[in-house]
């Protein structure tokens, strides 16, 4: 009878402990709050379409983070009207506002979108998805360019295709992600272990390199976790120029002041 008492308790105990984490897990994810933090410099052109795309999936307690990074048009009145929370940086440069803005963040996710993406309906759920998993710190997306022209939309996407088939094989052979700086959901704690973005061109991949670092933190890739974004920067720059400075930016550190983050150039 007594066997029969303890091996009862036992199994009610462990029923418990179970219910428990289950409960603790759920928890969680359902008081997961995100934090949209976009980087801004003269964005009226864009930044609506932007902001709708994150509204219409918003949870409670999830919030828009515009920073102004000097803003001369009708940018901050758009995210205002979107009831965004608008920062101010007067550093110049895009780590600078991306910092500014996980600073002031209040959610436990820090997702780091750009003013002229178009998140899909999935991305937020994808994230969560992700996130709600206690081994992994990070999850990235892709990023798919938009043009009106046939073969501009192939050139610059074929670069997407390449570029991310690539970092997928890199993955699997030697473990590391590569976070993408404007298409990233990451647990805030594990954002400021790495101090967050450095002052530099190629800002993402410097923060990487910090990432890796970590062994104990796990990220992944979701492709559902897709943005469109403009071309303007290929248009601007050129495309060549574009992929030459983005190169020449992972062998040695630029500074970021004089870059300009819209047009991708120097």
């Amino acid at each position: 009878m007594r066997r029969l008492v303890r091996s009862a308790a036992a199994t009610f105990e462990i029923r418990s402990n179970l219910f428990k984490n289950v409960h603790k897990d759920t928890k969680i994810v359902s008081s997961m709050k995100l934090s949209y933090i976009i980087p801004a410099l003269n964005e009226e052109k864009y930044i609506g379409k932007c902001l709708t795309s994150i509204t219409a999936q918003l949870d409670k307690g999830d919030e828009i983070i515009v920073v102004d990074n000097g803003c001369t048009d009708k940018t901050v009145a758009i995210s205002q009207a979107f009831g965004a929370r608008v920062l101010k940086e007067k550093k110049k440069g895009i780590s600078h506002a991306r910092n500014k803005g996980a600073r002031m963040a209040k959610g436990d996710v820090l997702c780091f979108v750009d003013a002229d993406g178009m998140l899909s309906e999935a991305w937020s759920a994808s994230a969560r998805k992700s996130l709600k998993k206690s081994n992994i710190s990070v999850v990235v997306g892709i990023n798919i360019f938009t043009h009106e022209k046939v073969n501009k939309f192939l050139l610059y996407n074929g670069y997407t295709i390449f570029g991310y088939s690539g970092l997928i094989l890199f993955k699997s052979i030697l473990g590391n992600l590569y976070l993408s700086g404007n298409n990233m959901a990451i647990k805030r704690r594990v954002f400021w272990l790495m101090k967050g973005f450095d002052p530099v061109v190629g800002e993402d991949y410097w923060l990487s390199r910090k990432f890796w670092k970590l062994r104990a933190k796990k990220g992944s890739f979701d492709p559902r976790m897709v943005i469109w974004y403009s071309s303007r920067g290929f248009d601007s720059a050129g495309y060549y120029k574009t992929l030459s400075l983005w190169i020449k930016s992972g062998l040695t550190k630029i500074p970021q002041e004089k870059y300009n983050y819209k047009n991708k150039n120097l």
